[in-house]
């Protein structure tokens, strides 16, 4: 007992704790590694204070519970912000430079107080270091429990798949344009004609099919595309919540449509943002959404500054270097790394057939580059106003374009007997309208380029849910039921999901 009164266990246990609890919450969505990771940075960072501190007071009593307190609000940050924009009578706290100057007086008041206050140390000590080890407990038995009862997430209705029907193995290139907006909403929506584009398509032998988005959100869209059906109905429509999106991350690592081609003996090379089962997301951090070790740490209050306001600690006065590279191009490194990969995997033959899911976040914002593939300045890509404005959208799609055109003469070169698919998840969703929705949003691209070029195969009107359906039926024999083609709009808030 004595000793929990003098040495601040505590410190160690609230690192301990913010890994249980992350693992917890996040569970099978981390590996060992990556917690401990973690883990090992929080510890070092609060040895690393605690020794400042103490240097400087010579009170160690008073270096660990600074450093704690500091600590705790720093750690859990993003769930303080959240809870205060949820709170009516807190939001007033919530902008930042509210809530910047509020943290720096009470973290005055709190030193001023521990200085003062030098009877309670031994007290302050015991309580804590005894309430993080209930803390710490509770999590591992809730961490052992989930352990015990966890199952994959997975659709529960596997698409029937006859490999004796299959008679022939092409390369199959799965190109995936984020936010692509189709023809439609471009021209009545944007003033826009894409037919140079199309044309293009066209004279290198693609189709379009006709189709359409059944979600306007990422994962539920991806989700569905991969496993060729509609995203179970377990979640709430008019307010998802980020075990909502973490599940879909759960349905497309076990998506059914790779483990078709792996069973059918085709490698599966993955470069794209979602993990599929044995074969990673291309980054651990893409940027768009929280993956891996990010699940643990996107809420933290530096990296949760960054995400809100980080355009302002890269442009102007207040730009920092080292976090304009980092923060600001990471996304756009990304892409560039997914176009570097495709165009290396396409001219290299390979002896088994291989499947490629190849995600860029095109036209996707932030909008990096103009038509020409020159940068945008730092406000335009950072600042989320510009999210909306579709004269900068229209120009990183025409940049979009001449990067699928390089891709396209690539893959037709080096390999043309492939299937090459090219369609989009959504189309444009940042119309700003009232209710937030706009039929446009479900307005994507797919073109297809395939070996059997059976003209029926296009005459088809289909949604994206029964576009890989329709694909396995005419070119890998399959007989395959579709699905009834609808819309499903599910409303989502960054604030909450990323």
């Amino acid at each position: 007992m004595d000793l929990l009164k003098k040495i601040p266990f505590f410190l160690l246990l609230l690192a301990v704790f913010f890994c249980l609890h992350g693992s917890v919450e996040n569970y099978g969505y981390l590996n060992v590694y990556e917690v401990m990771e973690v883990g090992g940075i929080i510890i070092v960072c609060l040895a690393v204070s605690f020794g400042l501190i103490w240097l400087i007071t010579k009170d160690h009593f008073f270096a660990a519970l600074l450093t704690f307190f500091i600590a705790l609000w720093y750690l859990f940050f993003g769930a303080i912000h959240d809870l205060i924009k949820t709170t009516s009578f807190l939001q007033f706290l919530q902008s930042y430079t509210v809530l910047l100057q509020v943290l720096l007086v009470v973290n005055i008041l709190v030193a001023w107080w521990l200085k003062r206050s030098k009877q309670l140390y031994q007290k302050l000590f015991l309580y804590l270091n005894v309430l993080f080890i209930i803390f710490c407990v509770s999590d591992i038995v809730l961490l052992v429990s989930k352990a015990a009862t966890y199952k994959e997430i997975a659709y529960p209705n596997p698409v029937a798949f006859d490999q004796s029907k299959v008679t022939a193995k092409p390369n199959v290139y799965f190109l995936l344009f984020d936010e692509y907006a189709g023809y439609k909403s471009l021209n009545d929506s944007f003033h826009y004609k894409n037919d140079s584009f199309y044309n293009f398509l066209k004279q290198e032998k693609f189709e379009v099919l006709p189709t359409f988005s059944n979600y306007d959100f990422t994962p539920f869209s991806m989700s569905s595309i991969l496993n060729m059906q509609y995203v179970p109905e377990n979640y709430n429509r008019n307010q998802l919540t980020q075990p909502d999106v973490q599940h879909r991350f759960g349905e497309i690592r076990n998506a059914q449509v790779p483990a078709i081609f792996k069973s059918m003996g085709y490698s599966i090379v993955n470069n794209s943002i979602f993990d599929i089962k044995g074969h990673p997301a291309l980054y651990q951090s893409n940027g768009l959404f929280p993956i891996h070790a990010e699940l643990l740490t996107n809420k933290i209050f530096h990296n949760r500054l960054l995400k809100n306001i980080g355009w302002w600690l890269v442009t102007g006065r207040f730009t920092i270097n080292f976090l304009k590279e980092h923060y600001m191009y990471r996304k756009d490194a990304y892409n560039r790394q997914v176009e570097k990969r495709l165009l290396e995997a396409a001219a290299t033959p390979a002896i088994k057939p291989r499947f490629w899911y190849a995600h860029f976040l095109l036209p996707h914002g932030q909008f990096y580059r103009d038509s020409s593939g020159a940068l945008n300045s730092a406000e335009k890509i950072l600042n989320l106003k510009y999210l909306a404005d579709k004269s900068l959208y229209l120009s990183y799609l025409k940049y979009s374009n001449n990067i699928i055109k390089e891709l396209v003469i690539k893959i037709n070169t080096n390999d043309p007997n492939a299937i090459v698919i090219i369609m989009s998840d959504h189309g444009f969703y940042d119309y700003d309208n009232p209710g937030d929705y706009n039929p446009y949003n479900c307005d994507n691209i797919c073109f297809v380029k395939a070996p059997n070029n059976n003209p029926l195969f296009y005459n088809t009107q289909l949604s994206n849910v029964n576009v890989l359906r329709h694909l396995f039926n005419n070119q890998f024999g399959q007989n395959l039921a579709y699905v009834k083609d609808s819309t499903v709009y599910v409303i989502e808030d960054p604030a909450v999901l990323r």
